[in-house]
């Protein structure tokens, strides 16, 4: 079993990226859901309030990221670090998280894109977000603005098998994964526990509930009946569906494509 591709989401719910490799830490791989759009109310937005989210596309840069929305080309450079020097909390889900808006500048522009008022915020090294209590196995696990956990795993062969029922191909990025394995079963993601990758060391805590975001095609923004139509017939337990499996980091470090999993 081995890691066949990574990915990013740096701003949560925009488009994510491609990588080699990736360092580790304790609150996922480095940049991942580290900046968020907030409403005026500083509540996360998402792809659930927002379709059109997933017509900006992001890279990394020297500097820190590059936004592009693909349906004007219009772009903007957002700084690794904030200059705002304004803090704020803000809410996802029922968590608060004191955040630092990026730049009036960026928000202005996000603003200008999706004509409404929003603020992108970015979480500060020092702000501890823990994960759900019920899911803690050292009592110390932190995510970043994930919607609850730092790290989803999901299998090609998990993605293949749901290929073979659906009526239609759903593409991996609907799914929003970080790390993509190869070389098991489907949904033997859904029984990994304690997991290690060269000195990275992994613990699965629960399997992943698929919201609506899933069925958003990300090319005309649409919303679907699939996956979760079809995912429904063979994939849900305790009235949620489930794909993927969400894992929490213990030990940081490095892992890249091509690395074995044990």
């Amino acid at each position: 079993m081995e890691i066949s591709q990574l990915f990013i989401y740096p701003i949560k719910s925009l488009g994510g990226i491609s990588l080699q490799e990736s360092k580790v830490d304790v609150r996922g791989l480095e940049f991942d859901r580290r900046w968020m759009l907030v409403s005026e109310n500083d509540v996360f937005l998402t792809q659930r309030d927002l379709p059109k989210l997933a017509a900006f596309f992001v890279s990394l840069n020297a500097q820190g990221l590059t936004v592009v929305n693909k349906n004007n080309q219009n772009k903007i450079n957002v700084p690794f670090y904030p200059k705002s020097g304004i803090k704020k909390v803000v809410k996802v889900w029922d968590d608060e998280i004191l955040a630092e808006i990026v730049d009036e500048t960026v928000s202005a522009w996000f603003s200008n894109q999706l004509g409404v008022n929003v603020n992108l915020v970015f979480q500060p090294d020092d702000t501890i977000r823990l994960i759900d209590k019920k899911y803690m196995v050292s009592g110390e696990e932190q995510t970043s603005f994930s919607d609850g956990y730092p790290i989803l795993i999901l299998s090609e062969a998990s993605l293949d098998l749901l290929n073979t029922k659906s009526i239609e191909k759903i593409p991996l990025e609907r799914f929003r994964p970080n790390v993509i394995i190869k070389n098991c079963a489907a949904f033997f993601e859904d029984t990994l526990k304690q997991i290690k990758i060269n000195d990275t060391q992994l613990y699965g805590v629960k399997r992943c509930s698929r919201c609506m975001v899933t069925t958003i095609d990300q090319n005309t923004y649409e919303i679907t009946k699939e996956p979760l139509f079809t995912l429904s017939k063979f994939r849900k337990f305790e009235n949620k569906i489930m794909f993927g499996q969400n894992v929490v980091v213990h030990k940081s470090g490095t892992i890249k494509i091509g690395d074995k999993i044990t």
